[in-house]
């Protein structure tokens, strides 16, 4: 299993840092979680969703978890995630829990967290990452160079999954 170095890096305003350099911040992550994707499954709750985060975690799928912070409050999320969807045994490391708070949105806050995850996959010698995004066009990710791979069914909804081969720069 890879290991994702624990270190500080800073991109403008943002700080980046892992998850489990700062606990405090995992409430917010399962809330913003639960809200966002959790809510459409009557039968999960925000406890069910904080155990399958400390689950991922404790077994190491979930190679970390990044936090963004700015001025001293958390802005935005995500992760390398193993095996997310099952039926894609053959696609090892997928980006995921890409979240950004509303106040954070439309400052590019997105694409210097995709960026900071790329740069942490790159160094642990990752070829490639997955994504799935319920934007059909790939939004951000088609920006950032990601090529969608198929389009899928996933718990209920529609997604593409998409690829980025982490040996070109964009």
């Amino acid at each position: 299993m890879c290991k994702i170095e624990q270190t500080h890096r800073n991109q403008g305003s943002l700080t980046f840092d892992l998850l489990i350099e700062q606990p405090q911040f995992k409430p917010t992550i399962v809330s913003w979680y639960y809200d966002t994707w959790g809510k459409r499954d009557p039968n999960v709750s925000v406890r069910a969703y904080r155990e399958k985060l400390d689950t991922l975690l404790a077994k190491g799928d979930i190679l970390n978890s990044v936090v963004a912070i700015s001025e001293g409050k958390l802005v935005a999320t995500a992760h390398i995630r193993r095996h997310e969807i099952p039926q894609y045994q053959d696609y090892e490391y997928w980006l995921g829990g890409v979240f950004v708070n509303s106040a954070a949105r439309s400052q590019g806050t997105a694409t210097k967290l995709v960026r900071h995850i790329i740069e942490r996959a790159r160094a642990t010698g990752i070829a490639r990452l997955y994504l799935q995004t319920e934007d059909l066009s790939g939004g951000l990710y088609a920006r950032l160079g990601w090529k969608p791979l198929h389009q899928i069914t996933n718990k209920g909804t529609e997604v593409i999954i998409m690829v980025k081969e982490l040996d070109d720069d964009t």
